[in-house]
């Protein structure tokens, strides 16, 4: 078994990217099961059957997305309980006849497990499990599956095991983390893998030989600095794309970024035949047009460049075997993943601020103070937030037409050369923020604008709604005068959707001004009376 051969397992289109019971070739299903990493759901899904005996008469879930990992962990579950009162169905996409479709086959499963008195296990996807739910021919599992689906609530003898409820990512007091990744890296990349070790063995004559390149990327996925780079191109790619990040889809990104024809660094921006990769061509750092960066492009197509460029250039061929690249964009996007390592002379650092992530980090900050809200630490930063920031950049968007309007005035209608101006007073809800925050792995925090003074209410209404960190963006932009286009289409209705909320309460308000180039008359609603005043 070599090197290049035992890569193969990492790709999609790989025989072992499914697991089933009879994978054939030894030497490489070794190679996968050492890449193995249990993860949080398998200790949950295993504590599950681990509580069936002889006497339960239950059915778990194993629902999740395609390239979750769903075979592989059931795989494993069945080897380890080969008790014969508990039933595996590996697949739910799959039938038993070639005339039988799904359906047909989870029906006839369940029909057995009705009449009988073993416990069911069932890896589905969570597509198959919503259609199961509307077409399966037994009322009570029908019921018992759409209560899940509408409300995740399960039942003593129905469980339900999500991978969606182990999110890729999380946002955490300090920082950010992915448990996935980094342990799927680190197996990956480990001293003791097989992997590593058939590397290590052939690395001398690898780095001479027709698959050079294989051996150098590999050997610059090992490097935990990259690999943090790699992790937060990776959420980058998760919140502004939302992209979901399967076992199956990392793996293979793996795969296309050590066996591609080109340096890791180019295969992470110019291949598109991984799903995840065509979203990270969107952040390819050779597009980002700052002083530092032109002006390294210009000086490198004049070669120009410092004796600095050449005594780097030196150590990247001595110590990462990484010879003189053919254009400027890939010395770019070399010099960002390595951002984070410190390397020769450093001549790379000279680019860190072009490749800081402020507007990732900023969203990350506030991100924070709402999911983990402290009375303390996080008042004061979301009163400036929500005062200077959002309310801000909403207020410009109402008021675009008519900028000179006070803060706590919003335009909500015009008739020929008059304005009609409404009064809102705006704050942060603290205690709905304190209260009221989505669980760890969502890619948004919800934001909560309470609508002070307001007379048709008790009790001041509160605006809520989620910001992610595409509508993030267009509001920092908005703050900068920026007018959205086509291309903002999807963030803006959104955006729309708050407007109109907002708007609504607006026209109800005590205070509705009429403003002119000449004149203003202002309506003041005082109980059962109206004051107008000039």
């Amino acid at each position: 078994m070599s090197f290049i051969d035992a890569l193969s397992v990492l790709s999609k289109s790989s025989s072992f990217a499914v697991s089933t019971e009879n994978d054939r070739d030894l030497e490489l299903s070794k190679i996968k099961s050492d890449l193995y990493v249990a993860m949080p759901i398998e200790e949950d899904f295993l504590s599950l059957l681990a509580q069936i005996n002889s006497d339960s008469k239950k059915v778990i879930f194993l629902c999740g997305s395609s390239g979750d990992g769903k075979s592989e962990l059931m795989l494993r579950a069945k080897q380890k309980f080969t008790q014969p009162y508990i039933h595996f169905h590996l697949d739910a996409t799959h039938s038993f006849e070639p005339h039988d479709n799904a359906i047909v086959t989870l029906d006839r499963i369940f029909s057995e497990f009705e009449t009988g008195s073993h416990s069911l296990v069932i890896g589905i996807n969570i597509g198959m499990l919503g259609n199961y739910a509307e077409e399966a021919e037994l009322l009570s599992v029908r019921e018992k599956i759409k209560k899940y689906l509408e409300q995740k609530d399960s039942s003593d003898d129905f469980n339900f095991i999500n991978f969606e409820d182990y999110p890729k990512f999380e946002i955490v007091e300090d920082g950010y983390k992915s448990e996935f990744i980094t342990r799927i890296l680190t197996r990956i990349t480990s001293p003791t893998s097989k992997l590593y070790e058939l590397f290590i063995k052939e690395e001398s004559t690898g780095i001479d030989s027709v698959d050079c390149l294989k051996f150098v990327n590999y050997k610059l996925l090992c490097n935990e600095q990259i690999q943090k780079v790699l992790i937060e191109l990776l959420l980058k790619i998760r919140l502004f794309r939302n992209q979901f990040i399967t076992a199956r889809t990392f793996l293979d990104l793996i795969y296309e970024l050590i066996t591609k024809k080109d340096y890791l660094f180019n295969n992470l921006f110019l291949c598109n035949e991984n799903e995840i990769l065509e979203k990270a061509i969107e952040f390819d750092p050779s597009r980002l047009r700052t002083k530092t960066i032109d002006r390294f492009v210009i000086a490198y197509e004049l070669n120009t460049l410092t004796d600095d460029f050449d005594a780097f250039k030196q150590i990247l061929s001595e110590e990462w075997y990484i010879k003189n690249l053919s254009d400027s964009n890939s010395y770019i996007r070399l010099f960002y993943i390595l951002k984070f390592l410190n390397l020769g002379n450093n001549y790379h650092k000279k680019f860190t601020d072009d490749f800081s992530e402020n507007l990732l980090l900023a969203y990350l900050d506030i991100y924070r103070h709402h999911t983990y809200y402290d009375a303390v630490k996080s008042r004061l930063v979301l009163r400036n937030f929500y005062n200077k920031e959002l309310l801000n950049a909403i207020r410009g968007y109402i008021n675009k037409k008519v900028p000179y309007l006070e803060d706590d005035q919003f335009l909500i209608a015009e008739y020929g050369n008059y304005k009609v101006v409404s009064h809102l007073n705006l704050t942060p809800d603290f205690s709905a923020i304190e209260k009221k925050q989505p669980k760890n792995g969502k890619g948004y925090f919800n934001v909560y604008i309470r609508i002070k003074d307001f007379s048709e209410n008790e009790s001041d209404p509160t605006v809520e709604f989620s910001i992610d960190i595409n509508l993030y963006e267009l509001l920092s932009r908005l703050r900068a005068g920026y007018r959205p286009n086509k291309n903002d289409r999807s963030v803006v209705v959104i955006l729309n959707e708050i407007v109109n909320r907002l708007l609504n309460f607006a026209n109800k308000s005590n205070k509705i001004n009429f403003k002119s180039n000449l004149n203003e008359i202002k309506f003041i609603r005082e109980d059962e009376y109206i004051e107008v005043g000039y």
